[in-house]
């Protein structure tokens, strides 16, 4: 039982306590047994721990011990867990087995008969949840009292710390972010109740102005989670604003719903991957910060309970201001590994030594911070994570750290490791303070400031612009005696555009105040009702009416088009058809004209053919002839002319009246009917026969 107490209680604490020991028993003379020696420690130890509960309510640590994943069940034999919550939660107690059973049921069975076998660790924080917690009660138990902070005006941290695989972005994020979903996570209840907080704002006077920002460190290297195109950010340091990352964008939200958004965009670029240990493991240290800041116009009662102000009436001189600036951080660690148990190889293992590499910088923060002898030097440099977190550890904030814990045997020794972690770190101390009338860059006071320039512009133009319309009609009626048309003409063009331009400028400024006034939110008022929701909503419908009439014009002109378009088709259609009517005749009549050539390509074959066998006759004519002239030469025999040959021979000045062969044998001509005509018969030559088929067609 001493051990037990002793293995809880810091070495200081044990020396100072053995000290008080002997000084009672050398003044009495009375020497204790082991049993009041051990209350009188226990009384000691709970005395201690009250006082470091009063004097560390600035750094909290509790633990949340998961419910028994399906690969740890054993079917057919009930789940025996290794760890054990105490009545007040307070305590958790691990079993340690020292014997050499690893089945399930053997190792519950060997615990029971031999009891000391079980070696039990005991270890107090300031609360413990037990399996059966839900997402609800840890909020409200824990989570809470760092948004209440948040809203007060302090910088806050909720810090979850665990193994891989045992519900850290469950208990942060949670795996539905409806509005009413019981299984939501912190982030989205804090949003919840930040924004219940402006709505139901007793002060009316009072404006808030809520910020989001979202980040990843991958692998030692910072990136945007909600601008992509964001990577490898660095980490700065100033006076008034502590640390904070360079470059990350920040986000102006209204309502839980837009958190929702941003965070479903950011889980879209968060790095994840499976491991054996989990199937969506974190594989980088996720921060979601949210900033709140708040600004209340001091006044007396009666007029802070009956009066209503709209943004536009808020003026940086009229009456004294106060200013809260409360910055939340919510941190999503990656889980320790073991390579031996997770089995990663490549990029997941190169994943795992960095990972392994901020944690193990985390603890050694942490070390420094809790060491018994001061330290001048604490190594927040060797890690960005430990560098980001360092207004968390021991600076100005309220930090709250969740150890995550898994109830199985096989994770035995990562719980024992993180308890252990988690003790060390409810020495730390941290100074928190309120962030109250010191940073003049609050976004709330620049907005205000340049608000009120703007106004003050606003209203110079608006005077410049009266005075030189007056300006302009004397110069105009002076101009219309001493200056001709045409002059009085060219100066009035000229005024109407410098009063254009004024305008426009005015124009401009108003809507300049417009979008500014419209990302403030006002204490008191439901989101719905606020002057800027209904603006953003009117805006919001206008541009969708002038989107619906420009589609309207669209679609007008699209119709307008189709007709058209219709109407040419018709057009084409009736040219097509008179041209297919032309085609069809051309092809009538080119058809009757083939059948023509090829009849009269047949009736010339016919005249070649009776050529050809005329001139074969003529031939064997001619040399019968020369036969006989041949024999009349031998015999000496005169040759007497013919009748024929003197016919043939013409006169002069006289033609020869030729017939000519009939173009169509079937169809005889009325010179073939005159068949004694005086004429001879004689074959067309081909030009003749060329010419009259030109003719005939």
């Amino acid at each position: 039982y001493i051990e037990r107490i002793q293995f809880n209680t810091p070495s200081k604490m044990k020396s100072s306590l053995q000290a008080k020991k002997l000084q009672f028993m050398n003044s009495s003379g009375y020497t204790m047994t082991s049993k009041e020696e051990a209350e009188y420690l226990w009384r000691q130890t709970s005395l201690n721990d009250t006082c470091q509960e009063l004097t560390n309510q600035n750094f909290k640590v509790v633990i949340r011990i998961r419910p028994p994943l399906p690969r740890e069940l054993t079917p057919g034999v009930p789940f025996i867990a290794d760890t054990k919550v105490s009545s007040d939660h307070k305590t958790i107690t691990v079993l340690e087995y020292l014997g050499a059973e690893t089945e399930e049921l053997s190792r519950a069975r060997d615990i029971r008969d031999n009891p000391l076998l079980c070696q039990h660790h005991m270890f107090k924080f300031d609360y413990v949840y037990d399996q059966d917690s839900t997402q609800s009660n840890v909020y409200e138990n824990t989570a809470k009292h760092a948004v209440t902070s948040a809203l007060e005006g302090y910088n806050a941290t909720l810090l979850a710390y665990g193994q891989t695989g045992t519900g850290k972005t469950y208990t942060m994020e949670g795996f539905q972010y409806s509005g009413q979903h019981p299984e939501r996570g912190i982030v989205p209840r804090v949003m919840e109740e930040i924004f219940r907080f402006i709505e139901n704002a007793p002060n009316m006077r009072t404006a808030f102005m809520v910020r989001a920002s979202y980040l990843q460190i991958y692998n030692e290297v910072i990136n945007d989670l909600l601008k992509a195109d964001r990577a490898n950010l660095n980490i700065r340091e100033d006076k008034k604003r502590g640390v904070f990352v360079e470059g990350l964008s920040e986000w102006s939200v209204r309502s839980p719903s837009d958190i929702y958004g941003l965070m479903k965009k950011g889980e879209q670029y968060r790095a994840t991957a499976a491991t054996k240990l989990n199937d969506v493991s974190s594989r980088s240290h996720a921060v979601f910060i949210i900033v709140v800041e708040q600004m209340s116009i001091l006044g007396d009662e009666e007029a802070t309970g009956t009066r209503k102000i709209k943004m536009r009436d808020i003026r940086l001189d009229d009456e004294p201001k106060q200013i809260k600036v409360g910055k939340l951080n919510l941190v999503d660690l990656a889980g320790s590994e073991r390579l031996s148990i997770t089995g990663a190889t490549g990029k997941r293992l190169e994943e795992c030594k960095k990972i392994n590499q901020s944690l193990s910088a985390l603890g050694n923060v942490i070390a420094a911070l809790t060491d018994r002898k001061p330290r001048t030097h604490i190594p927040y440099r060797d890690s960005k994570l430990t560098r980001l977190l360092e207004d968390s550890l021991g600076g100005n904030c309220k930090t709250t750290m969740m150890a995550m814990v898994s109830p199985a045997y096989s994770s035995f020794a990562e719980s024992i490791s993180s308890l252990k972690f988690a003790h060390r770190a409810k020495s730390i101390k941290n100074t928190a303070k309120i962030n109250e009338d010191v940073d003049q860059r609050a976004l709330l006071r620049k907005y205000e400031i340049e608000l009120k320039q703007l106004r003050k512009e606003l209203d110079e133009k608006s005077k410049t612009v009266l005075n030189k319309e007056l300006l302009y009609k004397l110069e105009q009626e002076k101009r219309k005696a001493e200056e001709d048309k045409a002059a009085a003409i060219s100066e009035l063009e000229e005024r109407s555009n410098e009063v254009l331009l004024e305008k426009e400028e005015k124009r401009r400024l108003e809507e300049k105040i417009k979008s500014m006034s419209s990302q403030l939110l006002l204490g008191g008022k439901k989101i719905e009702d606020t002057p800027q929701f209904i603006y953003a909503l009117e805006e919001k419908q206008k541009l969708i009416k002038e989107e619906y009439e420009k589609r309207l014009q669209d679609l007008e002109k699209e119709r307008l088009q189709i007709e058209e378009d219709k109407a040419e088709v018709d057009k084409y259609k009736q040219l097509l058809l008179k041209q297919r009517d032309i085609m069809v005749a051309l092809t009538a009549r080119l058809n009757e004209r083939d059948e023509t050539i090829i009849q009269l390509q047949e009736e010339l074959d016919a005249y070649d053919r009776i050529h050809k066998e005329t001139e074969d006759t003529v031939e064997r004519k001619n040399a019968r002839i020369a036969t006989l002239e041949s024999c009349l030469q031998a015999n000496d025999i005169a040759m007497p002319p013919t009748d024929t040959e003197e016919e043939k021979m013409p006169e002069k000045g006289e033609t020869i009246q030729r017939r000519y062969a009939p173009y169509q044998a079937d169809h005889p001509t009325e010179d073939n009917r005159i068949g004694t005509s005086e004429a001879p018969l004689y074959l067309l030559t081909a030009e003749e026969k060329i010419a009259e088929l030109h003719d005939i067609i």
